[in-house]
């Protein structure tokens, strides 16, 4: 993927949708009109949601960026209802006063030439 190409989700500190770029709504299905202001079930898959909101709520809570370290590659939920798996680099963002504004979440295929993994 090439920068420009490259799928950016900003959610805010409740999980709210309020940065969906056009390389997003070419991976994931779904225009920035109708993500913006959605949570982010919107793109996990239901099986996952437990446990991304536990891990979500705990990153905005330690507020360290601990999960800067990573990428991951996950289950992803796409409009049409496919499960397709992406790589992901997860950013807690702050802001001047070091306070917790968010998450960043930067994607890409995981294989361009995997199929998907489910349909639901």
């Amino acid at each position: 993927m090439t920068e420009s190409a490259t799928a950016l989700v900003f959610a805010d500190p409740s999980g709210v949708v309020r940065i969906w770029n056009s390389a997003a709504e070419s991976l994931f299905g779904h225009r920035a009109t109708e993500a913006i202001g959605q949570t982010l079930d919107l793109i996990v898959p239901p099986d996952y949601r437990a446990r991304h909101w536990a891990g979500f709520q705990a990153a905005m809570a330690a507020a360290d960026g601990n999960i800067d370290h990573s990428s991951f590659n996950i289950p992803a939920l796409h409009r049409d209802g496919t499960v397709i798996r992406v790589a992901v680099r997860l950013l807690v963002v702050h802001d001047s006063r070091n306070r917790v504004v968010g998450a960043m979440a930067v994607f890409s295929p995981d294989d361009d030439s995997a199929p998907p993994l489910t349909r639901l």
